[in-house]
């Protein structure tokens, strides 16, 4: 490996040296390598590096095992790549306090630079989670990549719905690659990096820590030509990410909700202050100058097409009737309340509904209208 990239790697597995911390020695040693040949006389002159620290990065190269970090990135089939080499994800490179090094296990390609980052709740209502899959199947369908972070909730829907859709998603984490969080979507990850890529900025064993999310979501909007918010609590770490996207000159987006919802405190927070109101992908598209080229060019070469009405019987239009006027959605008891079917006669029509993609269940045997 080269000298210089193993130096970086070697600077970044120290906890202390952040983003800006590298920045800062970078632009005062010229190299990452003599940053690590420097006294720590020397390094004690770099801005917001004190004794201590100074001392610690001296000696860096004796008691860092960088090697340790390189093999087992190769084993897993992770691949670092520092912010000096070409595959340094490009839109990145815009950032002021950009990462020294991304781990990105998957691949990356030119075509995601046509991607909407999409952010919310951990907590989602089933209006929120409907909204998410929703959109996410969109942009699949218009082959725009979306972005989130893998957390609970609305993050785990947008990457569920976009593979499930054909589509490439990109999860950026706030743990290193070798720690599995949330543990239940050990196999999301793997989905993912079949249909685009896992990315972090921190070492390999790095836990999930709540100082970690703020720079998570950078990354999101920084990759990203637009954020896009379905449900978030007015204290949301959703809200920190369209608050990166607006610093980063980019648009936000969000999705209206019911007002008596407390995760619409956030969404709506964010419209009174300039976010744009969606009710549908193709808004944000239209939008964005990129994405609307691309856009018009898909409609223009009919590679996107409705799909075909499906006509429904009469025990299929009343369930639908029902799920129109309940976007929360309802239990199977609620619909034998409400209507004159018997229920052999109820099941079969909700298994048909849900296998023509009309409607979804939930947990709970709830069952959403597939808008």
């Amino acid at each position: 490996m080269d000298i210089e990239k193993k130096a970086v790697i070697t600077l970044v597995l120290l906890p202390e040296i952040g983003p800006v911390r590298f920045q800062n020695l970078i632009n005062r040693f010229g190299s990452a390598v003599q940053v690590l040949n420097s006294s720590w006389e020397e390094l004690n002159l770099v801005e917001d590096i004190n004794e201590n620290l100074s001392k610690k990065i001296a000696r860096a190269k004796n008691e860092v095992d960088t090697d340790k970090e390189i093999e087992l990135a190769a084993k897993l089939g992770i691949n670092i790549v520092t912010c000096f080499e070409y595959e340094y994800p490009k839109a990145l490179r815009n950032l002021y306090n950009y990462p020294a090094v991304v781990y990105i296990k998957g691949e990356i390609k030119d075509i995601d630079i046509l991607s909407v980052g999409i952010v919310g709740t951990r907590h989602p209502t089933n209006y929120g989670r409907n909204a998410a899959l929703q959109f996410a199947k969109d942009f699949a369908k218009y082959e725009v990549t979306t972005i989130s972070g893998l957390a609970r909730g609305i993050d785990t829907e947008v990457h569920s719905s976009t593979i499930n859709a054909g589509g490439r998603t990109l999860a950026v984490l706030g743990n290193g690659l070798n720690r599995h969080y949330p543990p239940e979507n050990r196999k999301l990850e793997e989905k993912i990096v079949k249909q685009g890529a896992l990315i972090s900025e921190f070492p390999l064993d790095i836990e999930p820590d709540r100082q970690n999310f703020p720079r998570r979501n950078r990354i999101i909007s920084g990759l990203s030509l637009a954020t896009l918010v379905v449900e978030a609590d007015i204290k949301s770490g959703a809200l920190i990410t369209a608050r990166y996207s607006v610093e980063q000159g980019k648009d936000v987006f969000a999705v209206p909700g019911p007002i008596f919802s407390k995760y619409s405190r956030g969404t709506h927070h964010l419209i009174k202050s300039g976010a744009q109101l969606v009710e549908g992908a193709k808004e944000v598209l239209e939008s964005i100058e990129p994405l609307a080229v691309w856009l018009k060019e898909k409609e223009s070469t009919s590679i996107i097409r409705e799909k075909e009405d499906i006509e429904l019987d009469q025990k299929g239009r009343k369930v639908m009737d029902i799920l129109d006027n309940n976007i929360e959605g309802v239990s199977i008891d609620y619909f034998l309340e409400n209507l004159d079917i018997p229920f052999g006669e109820l099941s079969s029509t909700l298994v048909n509904l849900e296998l023509k993609g009309i409607l979804r269940s939930l947990p709970g045997k709830i069952y959403v209208k597939n808008h």
